[in-house]
């Protein structure tokens, strides 16, 4: 769907680009928040990932004015960097097929964004074990500005509320292919070491909480989080961005984060190794202490 504005030389296209895996039960909600956005000056764009579902029929039987790519199956990044290669916009936005936008997101953002190339918005949490009210900025502090200190220690920043400049995305390399998990993060600390964030303070997007979401498979994302860290790490030595404080904090945070993820999909021996990680890399701070604990009292009721 490309939707043109009467005056379309006074608003920017935004690409929306929607990577879709075996997602036939969320992909038609996910499409319909784009179609009902505020901002009008849209195209659509899903990447099929190779799904072994209906997914693809589904969405060229029910959206047949939207454009849609099928490639072997190849992991989000591909699908993703795809979607962009093939895009008209001026700007990105991102949506991943299990998530869905409210109707103001895009025009609020852009909005908002002065002269910043990119943007990203508070989120609610629903389905799995949440009911839709918590949000993103419960759980961390949500941040604008000059935010790649603060993005180091905690990736804040929900894919599917991304906005971003084409040719900004592309000259900081795109999604890397070669990482399954964090691919996201990896690109926003890249992003964020040169430019500043723009941040909506509304929840605007909602995130699908789902038992074999990426995001909770703790043993797969715990090691790409500390390789990340490291590289990051490394690359920045000589610029001094990063303190010595900071990448002991952006460890503690991801072994805690991987702990609880383990915890919540029932995988408490490996909680356990996260918590002792933890201590490991910060022994002063009580954070992995308190954590240890609370799994091995879990363990022991469950024995």
């Amino acid at each position: 769907m490309t939707t043109v504005v009467s005056n379309p030389d006074e608003t920017p296209l935004i690409s929306v680009v929607i990577p879709c895996y075996n997602s036939n039960k969320t992909i038609a909600q996910a499409i319909t928040s784009v179609k009902e956005q505020s901002y009008k000056n849209i195209e659509i764009i899903v990447v099929d990932d190779g799904s072994t579902d209906d997914s693809l029929f589904k969405v060229q039987s029910e959206f047949p004015d939207i454009r849609v790519f099928s490639i072997n199956n190849s992991g989000v990044s591909k699908a993703r960097n795809i979607g962009v290669q093939e895009a008209q916009g001026e700007y990105i936005g991102f949506l991943d097929a299990d998530d869905y936008w409210a109707p103001t997101k895009l025009e609020k953002q852009l909005n908002s964004m002065g002269s910043s190339l990119w943007s990203h918005t508070d989120s609610f949490y629903f389905g799995f074990d949440q009911d839709g009210t918590t949000k993103r900025s419960d759980l961390s502090e949500l941040k604008g500005g000059n935010a790649f200190n603060a993005l180091f220690i905690d990736n804040f920043i929900t894919t599917s509320t991304v906005v971003i400049s084409r040719s900004l995305f592309w000259d900081m390399g795109g999604f890397d292919e070669s990482f399954e998990v964090l691919e996201d993060w990896k690109l926003w600390l890249t992003v964020a070491q040169r430019y500043p964030l723009a941040y909506v303070d509304e929840a605007l997007a909602y995130y699908r909480v789902t038992p074999g979401s990426a995001s909770r498979k703790a043993r797969k994302v715990y090691p790409y989080h500390l390789k990340l860290i490291d590289t990051v790490s490394q690359q920045n030595s000589s610029t001094k961005q990063l303190t010595k404080a900071n990448i002991l904090q952006a460890r503690l945070n991801s072994s805690i984060i991987c702990s609880y993820i383990a915890e919540s999909s029932h995988d408490k021996n490996f909680a356990v190794y996260c918590a002792i990680k933890a201590i490991k890399f910060a022994p002063a701070s009580l954070v992995g202490y308190k954590r240890l604990l609370s799994v091995l009292i879990s363990l022991l009721r469950t024995n």
